[in-house]
């Protein structure tokens, strides 16, 4: 099940990426924030970005205090909807590669 997980939300989060890039314009930049511990860092955030043609411009320390209305959300399960401790997180700033 986790594994299943783990891809699902990985590919969701490639999807992303990939709608992101093709939106963006000229020096625009899309922001994920992410755990950074074991098992989040498995997701491979950056290589996802990379991928989607995208490149890291910045990867801070994650303040709520930065996204008004910001509200985190789990991600699947039978409490879904439920915020949780956001812990170690990272805010990952990207922008688009012109070299593709």
């Amino acid at each position: 099940m986790l594994n299943s997980v783990f891809r699902s939300h990985r590919r969701l989060v490639k999807g992303f990426f990939n709608s992101a890039s093709d939106m963006m314009e000229e020096n625009g930049e899309v922001h994920v924030t992410h755990k950074t511990t074991d098992p989040y860092s498995k997701w491979e955030i950056e290589k996802l970005a990379e991928e989607a043609g995208l490149f890291l411009v910045e990867k801070v320390k994650f303040r709520k205090s930065d996204y008004p209305g910001y509200e985190n959300k789990r991600g699947s399960g039978s409490r879904a909807d439920e915020s949780f401790p956001p812990g170690n997180c990272c805010t990952f700033k990207f922008g688009k590669s012109t070299s593709l």
